[in-house]
């Protein structure tokens, strides 16, 4: 029975945050979504930064106009349509806008042109662009954590230090000022992090886990790279780590140490604080090695450095063995608690961060050694098999973390690939890539069931659909014929199965779930649309002029790695814009979609997230692959149709909320 606002109440129901009438609600949010794509789509299209200004000028005054209301349990719309729902429109319209602010603000600040042929025109330094790019996006974070929202104070600690390193890289900082001034920012916010109130202390946990992310890497992180390239392919593995950013070998072991000693402190109050976006940097952090450690090897052969190897491993031993002891050792996990400041000492809690620990020994650190394949392979297949039979045995949430990291794990480690092809890889012909592609599916199959029948949690869910993505792709590389993807002699239609079946696979059970309020089908959605987001990312690598040297778009393809795992050995490379590119993008979309409208009956700011990325990116390939499949005059026509069908349907939403946001007052 659908609830309907009393016309003779004296106040306004009791907003307990929930949409009272769902179908608005549900229209809205699609609505929205709809209009957003349009908004980009058109800003993409049109040159003139007047037309942009006012596009984005409309965003802000839309999204303002609808998050402003949402905190007020007075105003009737927010009781039919949701404080969520309200908050989650206007917030992705105004952090979109504030994205596209900023690259208005470049252009605007570029000269059209010198009046006469002598004059040369004045640009504007790096340093400028930088601020006006990033700056425009982190104070509409400010503006929004200021309001009260956790998402904005999110945002915030996760591009004030982008923003923050990227000035530092512009202004002619070296490698070593980068880590070294990352490092003691990621020290600094450990103790911050530690005695904060809940949200600074969140913040503090996200700035640390950023600056460690950019010390580890010497300015190549999971979640941007400041790589710079040779000009040539390099000949020695000192030129190779030069091309990537590194510093000088002794301050390499205190950086790595430092770097991962805070971040694995940041993490663990992340965790135990249920803090999602910490818990996702952290754990990106620890999903690889550090590119400037393994690219002198992939690049030359030559052997890698002990130290450095060793070094990289010295933080999550010493957590695996200070947990081991701590899980029998009551004193031990008592001070272990007073420092963290942990609620509660469980020893469930600490023989899960034993398990995490050594799968990140065996994904993040095993690599840096340079073991045999088949060695390396059956390490990390034991230690994995290990850790899942600890996370059927631990129960609540520590046995779910722990369940998460391994299913994690499997896709990252991919062990079986190792074990069945050892070091030869794709020089063993294609019948072992297909036997190891078919084990990996079926023992990513078995340890989903088994881990997600002990552990139905969210996060388990998404670690299962990451796992599974990675695993049906793999198996799809194989058999669509491995041998010609891996000369790159064919093919968009190949490519574009391989990366976009498994996300649709997933994606629609995900999506059924989702709507039916089920808060693992909107975890899982959220992976799968985030990865599909991130896969033309990935594909523009290929496509960004280095300079001629591979080494920054190795770096690049080991940044994005984590994100992408259904890009099975790089297959998305042959992406392009194309009719299949473009069947592809707008199935994911109508996924998007119908995951949006769960939110009405179940709020998710990660789905949210995930959505308004994956706005942001399918609207400029879409019109990418229009342009190439139908040509200008054509597209134009069909941009204008979607532009004017998107706009009475955000019309319709928007009257259909002011029609319900008149105020309840007490009668007189």
């Amino acid at each position: 029975m659908t609830e309907t606002a009393p016309d003779d109440a004296v106040t306004a129901p009791i907003d307990d945050g929930r949409p009272h009438v769902p179908a608005v609600a549900v229209f809205v949010a699609v609505a929205a979504a709809l209009v957003g794509i349009a908004a980009v789509m058109l800003f993409g299209w049109t040159s003139a930064e007047g037309w942009r200004l006012l596009i984005v000028l409309a965003m802000i005054v839309g999204g303002a106009a609808i998050v402003l209301p949402a905190g007020d349990p007075d105003v009737r719309r927010t009781w039919v349509l949701g404080r969520s729902v309200l908050t989650g429109i206007g917030t992705a319209s105004v952090l979109l806008a504030a994205y596209l602010a900023g690259i208005v603000l470049v252009g605007l600040s570029i000269p059209d042109g010198p009046i006469f042929a002598s004059q040369q025109a004045e640009l504007p330094s790096p340093v400028t662009i930088l601020v006006l790019l990033y700056g425009v996006p982190l104070i509409a974070l400010i503006v929004l954590a200021v309001r009260g929202l956790a998402a904005g104070l999110a945002g915030a600690g996760v591009v004030a230090p982008v923003l923050a390193v990227s000035i530092m890289a512009a202004a002619g900082a070296d490698a070593s000022v980068v880590a070294i001034s990352s490092l003691v920012v990621a020290i600094a916010c450990v103790p911050l992090a530690l005695f904060s109130a809940a949200q600074w202390g969140r913040f503090a946990t996200l700035v640390g886990l950023m600056a460690a992310s950019f010390a580890v890497g010497a300015g190549v992180s999971p979640f941007g790279t400041l790589a710079t390239s040779t000009s040539r392919p390099a000949a020695k593995a000192t030129e190779a780590e030069a091309a990537v950013g590194t510093l000088p070998a002794g301050l390499v072991p205190v950086v790595l140490i430092g770097a991962l000693g805070a971040a694995a402190v940041l993490l663990a109050l992340a965790v135990s604080r249920r803090d999602t976006a910490g818990g996702l940097v952290g754990a990106a952090l620890f999903t690889v090695p550090p590119a400037a450690l393994l690219i002198p090897t992939l690049m030359t052969g030559e052997g890698l450095d002990v130290t450095r190897s060793l070094a990289l491993a010295a933080v999550p031993l010493a957590v695996l063995l200070i947990a081991l002891v701590a899980w029998r050792v009551s004193a031990l996990r008592d001070v272990c608690a007073r420092i963290l400041r942990l609620p509660a000492a469980h020893p469930a809690g600490f023989a899960a961060a034993a398990g995490v620990a050594a799968v990140v020994l065996v994904v993040h650190s095993l690599p840096a050694f340079g073991f045999p394949g088949r060695v390396s392979g059956v390490i990390t297949l034991v230690v994995l098999a290990a850790a899942a039979v600890l996370a059927v045995r631990l129960p609540g949430t520590p046995g779910a973390v722990l369940a998460g990291a391994t299913l994690a794990g499997l896709q990252l480690g991919a062990p079986w690939l190792r074990v069945i092809n050892g070091d030869s890889g794709f020089r063993n012909g294609s019948t072992e890539w297909r036997i190891a592609a078919i084990v990996g599916l079926v023992v990513a199959v078995a340890a989903v069931v088994v881990l997600v029948s002990r552990h139905r949690r969210a996060g388990v869910w998404a670690a299962a659909v990451y796992l599974l993505a990675g695993t049906m792709a793999n198996l799809l590389w194989a058999l669509l014929g491995a041998d010609r993807l891996v000369s790159g002699r064919s093919g968009a239609l190949e490519a574009i199965i391989i990366v976009v079946l498994p996300l649709l696979v997933l994606g629609v059970p995900a999506a059924i779930a989702a709507l039916r309020g089920s808060a693992a089908g909107q975890a899982a959605g959220a992976v799968l649309v985030a990865v599909g987001a991130f896969i033309p990312l990935n594909a523009a690598i290929s496509e960004l002029p280095s300079g001629g040297g591979p080494t920054a778009e190795v770096a690049l393809q080991f940044s994005l790695a984590p994100f992408t795992p259904t890009n099975a050995q790089g297959v998305a490379r042959l992406l392009e814009a194309g009719p299949w590119t473009l069947a592809g993008v707008l199935a994911m979309l109508a996924l998007l979609l119908v995951l949006l409208a769960s939110t009405a009956r179940r709020a998710s700011a990660p789905l949210t997230a995930a959505g308004a990325l994956a706005v942001l990116v399918a609207s400029q390939v879409i019109t990418l692959s229009a342009l190439e499949v139908w040509g200008l005059d054509a597209t134009e026509l069909a941009l204008g149709i979607f532009v004017a069908v998107a706009a009475v349907l955000g019309l319709v939403a928007i009257l259909t909320a002011i029609a319900a946001g008149e105020r309840r007052h007490p009668p007189t």
